[in-house]
């Protein structure tokens, strides 16, 4: 019965010491959960598929000076007809009023043309963007866009554009870096050159 007092306190000290070290934990760990409050909005495989051809439309076409970026074979080669390919994934739609929603994505867009049995590829943009949607008819179209900041900023944009259950996604995304949006575009790009499955990519460098 005297070593209880002893037991006790090893016990004590053994929980105050888990305790502090969850702390120590909670205050390095980065918190991912979003912050926007915006109500996320379940769509159907034919507005999924609606939104996401406007925004492919948006990204490889717009000349809209917010996020317009420059394509160097466009400028440089036209005489390879080069093209931007770009690919998407839709991470979250939310309610931002009865005739706009906000879509909130990660997009990976790369500029490539055809040289002898290679893709050539050239210009790249990869990043997560949050866009305005303005809903009327029935048909989509691109009113704004919002893309997170790079370096350190990123988390914190990220989870500002970004509700709690997206916010975690789109950096889970962006930490593979677009990975598998890349492919896409490439296995597009071989396809739309005709060529092989498996031909390879040369980086333009100009001069």
């Amino acid at each position: 019965m005297k070593s209880l007092p002893l037991a006790s306190g090893i016990l004590g000290a053994t929980l105050a010491l888990g305790i502090a070290g969850w702390m120590i934990w909670q205050l390095q760990e980065p918190d991912s959960a979003g912050l926007a409050r915006e109500p996320v909005a379940v769509i159907g495989q034919k507005t999924r598929a609606a939104l996401l051809e406007a925004v492919d439309t948006y990204l490889e076409t717009t000349t809209d000076p917010k996020r317009e970026k420059p394509q160097v074979l466009a400028a440089l080669r036209p005489d390879l007809k080069p093209k931007m390919f770009c690919h998407e994934e839709l991470i979250e739609v939310r309610q931002k009023s009865e005739n706009q929603q906000l879509a909130g994505l990660a997009a990976s867009c790369e500029e490539y043309a055809r040289t002898g049995k290679q893709l050539l590829a050239s210009s790249q943009y990869k990043n997560l963007a949050l866009l305005t949607m303005d809903t009327t008819g029935g048909r989509y179209q691109v009113l704004d866009i919002q893309e997170a900041l790079e370096g350190d900023l990123l988390r914190s944009s990220v989870r500002e554009m970004f509700s709690a259950e997206g916010a975690p996604r789109a950096l889970e995304i962006s930490a593979s870096d677009f990975s598998a949006l890349t492919e896409e575009n490439r296995v597009e790009g071989r396809k739309t050159f005709g060529l092989p499955a498996d031909a390879g990519i040369q980086v333009y460098r100009p001069g």
